[in-house]
């Protein structure tokens, strides 16, 4: 203990020890400061320099580990964490650079501030550690002041809470995103018969089966958004057209054919890989895995994954709706026609996939349900 006070309660540049000064009281909510160290005392020293600190009108919460495998637990229990106060040499000589690797590469957790505290420097150089690990700071333990550690972890939360800051921003805008590409796609349904929460449902279905079939966490979101754009094109076909509650001549089918690539026109000048996807599945989802669709009669692997998947969650949702030429299938005729389709109209991995999943796909409906239920 008296070296650990001799590091912590060092006399600093003045010449004269440190003293936390009470801050304003707390707001609500606090920061939540994680110590990992294999030694007792530093848990002790550390809350005891820091249990007055406040920044940004918060205070400090303290969480301790004594391990690298208790460590893991407390993040897991504890995601919010903001700075983390971390040994290496713990169990094993590395433990806590591999406690990096785990927050950073298996968490996935790039927003929590990790600041290496190392009696051991030797075993753990800070070049090295600096350079091959996603780390915020480094200290040797025996140049650790009051004052130098106050500093450190000040700096650590206002880096902290500028990531968080920018974190919520992003999600606020990728809400927003969700919530516009949605309104758009429901108003280009709306022209036609196809009213309700069609795309939206289009949309998660597309989802499901994305993720099932072992796309990437990112590519499976993209096309649940980007599959509720399908029908965008709709929006450049006349209303006569459009509402028409009878039979199309075949006129008006080849003008109706034509919104898959009007929708891929609007969409494609876009470099954004969300509304690149969009444009692909606006001009792809009435191909036919067989080849007989429109409108280039691609066969097979030809058409993007994601107007395949797109494909089968359209017609699969079309069909258990009411529209006012025709009345909704029931569940079992759908399921029967997507029997018959296997290798047709739709790839048959997915109609496999679809049907591995079908109670999840089915709850779908339930969540985004149009106010009258489908056909059972």
């Amino acid at each position: 203990m008296a070296e650990l006070d001799e590091f912590l309660f060092a006399e600093d540049d003045a010449g004269h020890s440190w003293q936390t000064e009470p801050g304003p009281a707390p707001t609500e909510g606090s920061w939540k400061l994680l110590i990992v160290d294999d030694e007792r005392d530093v848990h002790d020293v550390t809350r005891m320099a820091l249990k007055r600190l406040t920044f940004d009108s918060k205070g400090m919460e303290f969480l301790s580990a004594f391990s690298a495998a208790e460590a893991k637990e407390v993040l897991r229990a504890h995601p919010e964490i903001a700075v983390i106060l971390l040994d290496v040499v713990m169990e094993e000589d590395d433990s806590g650079l591999a406690l990096v690797r785990h927050i950073r590469e298996e968490l996935k957790n790039t927003m929590v501030r990790i600041i290496v505290r190392t009696g051991h420097p030797g075993e753990a150089p800070e070049e090295s550690v600096t350079v091959e690990y996603d780390i915020n700071d480094y200290k040797e333990k025996t140049e650790l002041t009051s004052r130098s550690l106050r500093t450190a972890l000040i700096n650590a939360l206002r880096s902290y809470r500028d990531i968080a800051t920018i974190h919520d921003l992003n999600q606020e805008i990728e809400a927003t995103q969700s919530e516009l590409i949605y309104a758009l796609g429901e108003i280009a349904e709306s022209r036609s018969v196809e009213t309700g929460h069609h795309v939206k449902r289009v949309g998660e279905i597309a989802g499901i089966l994305a993720r099932h079939l072992g796309l990437a966490e990112r590519e499976a979101a993209l096309l649940r958004l980007a599959a509720s754009m399908h029908d965008l094109g709709k929006l450049a076909i006349h209303d006569s057209i459009l509402k028409k509650t009878g039979p199309l001549t075949a006129a008006e089918y080849e003008t109706m054919k034509r919104h898959s690539r009007l929708g891929y026109e609007i969409l494609k000048r876009s470099k954004r890989p969300l509304l690149q996807m969009a444009a692909t599945i606006a001009k792809e989802h009435h191909e036919n895995y067989d080849g007989t669709g429109y409108p280039s009669g691609l066969k097979g692997e030809a058409i993007s994954i994601y107007s395949r998947i797109t494909a089968l969650a359209d017609v699969y949702d079309a069909l258990g709706m009411k529209r006012s030429y025709k009345a909704a299938w029931p569940q079992a005729q759908i399921l029967a026609y997507l029997r018959e389709q296997r290798g047709k109209k739709f790839d048959p991995r997915l109609v496999d996939l679809f049907f591995q999943h079908a109670e999840e796909i089915a709850r779908v409906r339930q969540l985004f349900g149009d106010g009258e239920p489908a056909g059972n």
